[in-house]
């Protein structure tokens, strides 16, 4: 019996990084020959802009586990089945599906708590692509009497940090699986516009106060800012085609893909590397500020912009490196090799 894979996944349909990496790897599994699918908690769920089509399905057990163990509050458990109903009223493309006694569920890492709770009996694997997120949700579920390390029989990390974190708790069944942001979407160009871009989907307050500063105090030789927010991906990639800086405001991440996507296009990266980004965002490919340090990333930002005007050799080298640097480290050849790599000792358990 061909054993299938169930991916949980979250139901926002605007682009998300977390989501896109659970949409590529259950297509290279479907491509490679394993039973795999996506598993919504909506009909109406999906994300639009991802390339590939892998198999989609729904179950609302997650969503109705969370109004029981009041994960989202008094009110919305009173709601709950006033939403439930409207739900199945609208209805959606994705067909229902329940997770069989032989299905193994991939859980992510933020959403442990609910899914033991809704999966009693399912086989479980975690996919930690945040170990931050991964740290808040152990100590949620833990609350509860629930020990996600007696009932996963694996753990996929997806960076460096993530494997600190299944050290810290002693977990033993952990691999790396290194993803991808697929560098090839942002190709690297030589000239550029006297640009200046960011994304403040993690810290939209201080971004506002960032650009604010730098406006005021007029030492931007001429560049002007740009938000890239709520952008299809060939938008992202041609904005950041055309920057000569990008302002990382990564915040706690595993990896921090907006940083890499700018590096790989050519951008010189100046900001927080979100801690996890440290494999990849250092002096030698990047103008890394210690974290939160508003003033200080305005004064990095304020004085590489000075030094690209009179002596732009030095700052050249880094942004050619750094786009090496991603292009080498998280391609899509390097991903799904170490994915089947992984799956095959998987799928022998």
């Amino acid at each position: 019996m061909v054993r299938r894979y169930l991916f949980l996944c979250p139901d926002t349909q605007t682009a998300s990084g977390g989501i896109a990496v659970i949409y590529d790897t259950v297509a290279a599994l479907c491509r490679a020959g394993y039973d795999a699918a996506i598993l919504h908690n909506s009909p109406a769920a999906g994300y639009l802009d991802h390339p590939d089509k892998p198999p989609r399905y729904y179950t609302y057990d997650y969503y109705i586990a969370r109004q029981r163990l009041g994960l989202d509050g008094k009110r919305a458990r009173l709601m709950s089945p006033f939403m439930l109903l409207g739900q199945r009223f609208r209805g959606g493309p994705l067909e229902p599906l329940r997770p069989g006694a032989d299905d193994i569920l991939v859980i992510p890492e933020f959403m442990i708590t609910a899914a033991m709770t809704a999966f009693p009996g399912s086989r479980l694997g975690v996919f930690v692509q945040n170990p931050f997120a991964f740290q808040e949700a152990h100590a949620e579920a833990m609350e509860k009497g629930l020990d996600i390390r007696e009932r996963a029989e694996w753990f996929l990390g997806v960076s460096k940090i993530c494997l600190d974190q299944f050290d810290l708790l002693n977990i033993e069944t952990g691999y790396h699986l290194p993803v991808s942001m697929k560098p090839e979407d942002f190709p690297f160009r030589e000239e550029k516009e006297r640009l200046i871009t960011y994304m403040p989907r993690k810290r939209s307050a201080e971004a506002r106060q960032i650009v604010d500063v730098l406006e005021r105090r007029g030492r931007l030789k001429g560049y002007r800012i740009e938000e890239i927010d709520n952008m299809p991906r060939l938008d992202v990639s041609d904005y950041l085609q055309r920057s000569q800086f990008f302002i990382s405001l990564l915040r706690m991440e595993s990896i921090g893909f907006p940083a890499a996507e700018a590096m790989a296009a050519g951008c010189i990266v100046v900001g927080y590397t979100g801690l996890g980004g440290r494999e990849y965002f250092t002096p030698e490919t990047g103008i890394p500020v210690t974290e939160d340090d508003t003033l200080g990333l305005v004064h990095a930002l304020e004085a590489t912009v000075a030094e690209y005007a009179t002596a732009p050799a030095r700052l050249d080298a880094i942004r050619r490196h750094a786009s090496e640097v991603v292009n080498a480290s998280y391609n899509s050849a390097t991903f799904e090799a170490a994915l089947l790599r992984i799956w095959r000792d998987l799928d022998a358990r």
